[in-house]
Parts: structure tokens; C-alpha cells; sequence
């Protein structure tokens, strides 16, 4: 009986103990995650590609989108909470355009930002050219670029994805053969010291264009390239994730197909499809494959598919040949989100092995941020969307960059568009900026408090500005939430009820209190009506109406 006596106030102990340890833990983690900043920003007319740490805040690189035929390198630096404090736009007079195609396009090594992308040559058509591009990162100048032209002769190229590895830079993308969709995905290695590239391009199907979307560094020395093989221009019409290792040189070692499936009486007539995979380590040495479906083949036609999934598989690599292993579907884990026909835009894996997914829905209407537990297992999924209640005929949320910050959170990176409507009279282009916590949240109060839950639906909404006077005979005074710097320029467009722009100006004259900014703005001019106006400065955008006597 002393024994039980002795072990019951022995467990009463540890239990008490572990009560308190449970509640420590509950506020350490609590204060974490109310130590992660959040925001949103959207800047008017550009595509933000990357957000990188960047000395006490973060820079944002992307391309100017306002003519697609002028595509140049933007820099917007900001400071811990989002702040504009600089922007800069690169401008050369002897290249038509320049494009950089994904946020793996980007690093920062030994105080130089290397980007790679192509310019344009026009001709009767354009070529797109490949080139590595060296900015100062303390001005942002242009210091020097390799031109890689010469490489593929009169070949149209483009550079997709490149890592730093000291004196060389690995880099892939795609190079068309000919006009009749032979497009194939290359690996090439340039040497920093010879400043020589080398590189293998990869026999595709026929009538197939093959592109690359990530360079996966293996244990052995090799790289696995995710691809993506789009046989639409032929019949039948078809897309299959690919995943091709090729070791230190370049040289093929095995290529793996994922088909899609036709196991289930939904596919018996029809094929599922497979789009761009992403590979990550697994804690067992080997490693996942994750890819998406969001479409079947009809044989002459592709549709949406009533069942797409986000899918996951083992992959165990032989040297010459691999297997993929366990396939299932992970919407179950992520509790069902709405179906959205989802495409994997870009990733990352996290020191203890999870993993992350950006996805954009296929007609980029919104996006979403996925965890997957180091073991395979579905964490959450989060989607996003720009303005939910604008009517627009089209309006896009596009994320497609997606870096981790050193609070654990998260910046992802795209572009908003919007066709012509009521809240954008004008229509809309817009890089977005959101820094989410390490649960996929922008909100202060919302899912942080539920990380665990598995799905939850974020929205940007319309930022009102108040006016006085309202009717106003000469001058309005804008009144809005703003906690930036005083200097900040303000752009604003004034609407008439038809939704022409009659007024478009700049302004500094904030009158910045605490946390809210004023705008004085002479009406004089305009005749009697009723009017909307739309203000941008620092990243944020307002909207507000007004009478004018």
C-alpha cells in the first residue's frame, strides 16, 4: 500500500509537472506565433516573382507587366512590416525585353543578386535568349550579364531555374528544335572562372513540349529535374508529370513517366492527367514525389477532372532506374478543400523535412499554401484570393514565389489581375505580397489559433477611405489606415459613374497622424456628379466615393 501510496503522488507530480510544461509550451508557441509579422501589399502594374530576408526587411524582385512586350527587372525593398523604402526599375536601351520566368530564377551570394531569364529579339515573330543577369545589391545596379545566346545557335531558349554553387551555376530550361512543339528541357553548368557553359538537352516524345520546373540536388551527386510533358499539340491530347536524373555532368540516368490513373471507374474511358511535380527527401533516405491532376484526357479534348487530387508518392532511386511506391491522394488529410483543379507553382522543404506547396487553381482564380508532413502525411491548406466580391469577368490570384523568412513564416509572392469592373473601372495589374505566419495566415486573429486545423479560406479585401466634406463643392480631404513613412508618394484615379477615368495625379501631401494618413485633393475642376476614387502608395490601395456639388 506505501509502495501505491508512493507512486500515486509520484504520477500526481509528473502529471502536474507535464501540466505545466504543456502550458509553457502552449504560450511559447502562442508567442511565436504572434511574433511573426503579416501583411499584404500590392503594388500597381508589375508581377512580383521573389521576396527574399533582406538586410532589416525584405526584398521584392519581379517584372514590370504593364506591356508585355517591355518586360523589365523591378527591385522593391521594404522594411520588417512591409513598408516601402525604395524601388528601383532597371532600364537597358539595347534589349527590347527581358523576362524572368519563375522565382527559382533567383539567389543572393557575396553582395551580388544573380538572376537568370531571357531577353527578346524581334524579328517576325521574337527569340527569347538566355541570360545571366549580376545586380549590386546595395544599389541595384546592373554590373555585368553573360549572354548564352551563342550556346544554342539560332535555337529560341529559355532559362527557367538556377542554383548557386560557388564558381558554377547550374541552370535548366527549355530549347525549341523546331516550329511543330519539339521543344525539349536542358541542364547546363556554367563555370563563373571560364565563364563557359556546357549543357545536355533530353529526347522528348514527338509533338511534345517539355518543360522543367525545379533542379533537385541528390545524395550521390546527381539531380533530379522535374518536368512536365504537354502533348496537347497532338492526338490524343495529353500532359504527364515527368521526373528525369541526370548525373554531375548533365548525362541521363533513368526518366520516370507518372502516368495518371485509370484504376477507378471514373477512368476507365478516360486518363487522368499529371502536372509538375516536385521531389523532395524523405527521413528514410529516399524521397517523395508530390504532382496534381487537374484535368482528364478525352483523347481529343481535355476537361476538368471531377476528382482532382494534390498526390503524393515514394520515390526510391536504383542509379539506373527508379520506382514510385504508395500513391495516394492527400485531400482527405487537407479535409477535403473545395475542388480548384490545382497546379503546383513552387516549394520548399524545411530543415526537419516538411514540406511546402504553393498552388495556383489552373485558371490562376486563386491560390493556396500546403503543408505535408516529413513522413507524407497532409498538414493544412490554406487558400487565398484577392477582392472576392469584384465582378469582374476575369479576376486572377496568381502566387507563384514562395521563400521562408527567419521568423518560420512565409512570403509568397504573384500578381492580381482584374478585367474592367465595378472596383477596378479601369481594370487591373498588380504584384501581391503576402507575409503569412508559419500557419499559412495573414490575418492577426483567424487560423493561427487552429494551426492544426487542416483547411481555412483567406480573402484581401478593399481597404475604404473616408472623405469630408461628402458633398464637397472644391477640395476632399481622403482620410485613411496608414502606418508608413510620411514621405510616402500616393498615385490616385478618379471615376466617374461610368467608369471613365477623368482625373489621374501624384501626390505627397500626407498629413500623417497616428496610423492614418490625409489627402487633400482639389476637385475644382470636375463637373457636378457622383465620383470613386482609388489612392496607391507604400504597397496598399484604398477606394472611396464622393458627391461633387
Amino acid at each position: 500500500m506505501q509502495c501505491d501510496y508512493i507512486a500515486l503522488q509520484f504520477f500526481t507530480f509528473i502529471m502536474e509537472m507535464k501540466g505545466q510544461y504543456i502550458l509553457f509550451l502552449f504560450l511559447s508557441i502562442s508567442s511565436l506565433i504572434s511574433a511573426q509579422e503579416r501583411f499584404v501589399n500590392l503594388y500597381p502594374g508589375w508581377r512580383a516573382n521573389n521576396a527574399m530576408q533582406f538586410e532589416d526587411g525584405y526584398l521584392i524582385m519581379g517584372l514590370d507587366t504593364l506591356n508585355t512586350y517591355e518586360n523589365t527587372v523591378h527591385f522593391v525593398s521594404t522594411d520588417i512590416i512591409g513598408n516601402q523604402s525604395s524601388y528601383t526599375r532597371l532600364i537597358i536601351d539595347t534589349i527590347d525585353a527581358i523576362d524572368v520566368h519563375s522565382s527559382k530564377s533567383y539567389f543572393i551570394s557575396e553582395g551580388v543578386i544573380t538572376i537568370g531569364g531571357n531577353y527578346k529579339v524581334y524579328d517576325k515573330g521574337y527569340d527569347l535568349c538566355p541570360l545571366i543577369m549580376y545586380f549590386n545589391k546595395d544599389s541595384f545596379n546592373l554590373d555585368s550579364l553573360e549572354n548564352l545566346k551563342v550556346y544554342f545557335g539560332d535555337k529560341s531558349a529559355r532559362l527557367i531555374c538556377l542554383i548557386d554553387r560557388g564558381d558554377k551555376i547550374l541552370i535548366c530550361g527549355d530549347v525549341q528544335y523546331t516550329l511543330d512543339a519539339n521543344v525539349r528541357t536542358y541542364f547546363g553548368v556554367f563555370d563563373k572562372n571560364t565563364r563557359y557553359l556546357t549543357y545536355k538537352d533530353y529526347v522528348r516524345p514527338n509533338n511534345c513540349v517539355m518543360t522543367p520546373y525545379q533542379i533537385f540536388p541528390t545524395t550521390d551527386g546527381g539531380y533530379i529535374i522535374s518536368c512536365e510533358q504537354d502533348i496537347t499539340y497532338a492526338l490524343p491530347k495529353r500532359i504527364y508529370a515527368c521526373i528525369l536524373k541526370v548525373d554531375s555532368e548533365g548525362n541521363e540516368q533513368w526518366r520516370h513517366v507518372i502516368r495518371g490513373r485509370t484504376d477507378v471507374p471514373l477512368y476507365y474511358d478516360f486518363e487522368a492527367v499529371t502536372y509538375r511535380p516536385r521531389v523532395f527527401n524523405s527521413p528514410d533516405g529516399n524521397y517523395w514525389v508530390v504532382w496534381t491532376d487537374p484535368e482528364i484526357s478525352t483523347g481529343n479534348t481535355m476537361q476538368s477532372n471531377p476528382e482532382s487530387s494534390v498526390r503524393i508518392a515514394k520515390l526510391t532511386d536504383y542509379n539506373d532506374s527508379c520506382t514510385l511506391t504508395g500513391e495516394r491522394s492527400l485531400m482527405v488529410e487537407f479535409d477535403n478543400p473545395d475542388l480548384n483543379w490545382w497546379v503546383i507553382n513552387d516549394s520548399h522543404q524545411a530543415g526537419n523535412g516538411d514540406m511546402y506547396l504553393l498552388l495556383k487553381n489552373l485558371w490562376g482564380i486563386r491560390s493556396a499554401l500546403a503543408k505535408i508532413h516529413a513522413n507524407g502525411v497532409g498538414a493544412w491548406f490554406r487558400t487565398y484570393k484577392c477582392y472576392p466580391d469584384d465582378d469582374a469577368e476575369s479576376s486572377n490570384t496568381e502566387l507563384i514565389g514562395l521563400t521562408r523568412t527567419d521568423d518560420g513564416g512565409f512570403m509568397l509572392t504573384g500578381a492580381f489581375r482584374s478585367t474592367s469592373s465595378t472596383m477596378f473601372p479601369g481594370g487591373m495589374i498588380a504584384s501581391v505580397v503576402f507575409k503569412v505566419d508559419s500557419c499559412g495566415c495573414f490575418e492577426a486573429e483567424g487560423c493561427n489559433d487552429h494551426c492544426m486545423d487542416s483547411y481555412s479560406e483567406h480573402y484581401v479585401y478593399m481597404q475604404e477611405a473616408s472623405i469630408y466634406p461628402n458633398p464637397a463643392k472644391d477640395k476632399i480631404t481622403v482620410n485613411f489606415d496608414y502606418v508608413g513613412s510620411k514621405d510616402t508618394e500616393f498615385e490616385y484615379s478618379i471615376y466617374n459613374v461610368d467608369g471613365k477615368q477623368i482625373l489621374n495625379d501624384k501626390s505627397k501631401a500626407c498629413d500623417l497622424a497616428i496610423g492614418t494618413c490625409n489627402l487633400k485633393i482639389d476637385i475644382c475642376d470636375l463637373p457636378s456628379g457622383y465620383y470613386m476614387i482609388q489612392l496607391w502608395g507604400g504597397g496598399k490601395i484604398f477606394t472611396g466615393r464622393f458627391v461633387k456639388e
